[in-house]
């Protein structure tokens, strides 16, 4: 019995759904960010709660990821929008 195996031209659609999160998520960063000035504290607070978990998640997401594809490259925007995310969040909680 002969089983063929067909090779992949491409990523796959896990992986582009994985390159849409990170572009959603830098997105979101910066509308927060235009935003966070005109916001009340209500908003800020729920806004920042969510786009803090949303970069949790994604963040072990592309852990997973990048170990398990070899694709490191994916780590440096989300760790860069997670940290960004973090001062987003301080200068809201502390300046505003």
């Amino acid at each position: 019995m002969a089983t063929y195996y067909q090779k992949r031209k491409g990523p796959d659609g896990l992986q582009k759904m994985f390159l849409y999160l990170i572009v959603l998520d830098w997105v979101i960063l910066i509308f927060v960010t235009t935003e966070v000035n005109n916001t009340t504290f209500r908003h800020g607070v729920l806004s920042s709660i969510m786009l803090t978990s949303f970069n949790i998640i994604l963040m072990n997401l592309c852990f997973r990821r990048a170990r398990r594809a070899g694709d490191s490259y994916m780590l440096y925007p989300v760790i860069t929008g997670a940290l960004y995310s973090f001062a987003l969040m301080s200068y809201f909680f502390f300046f505003l």
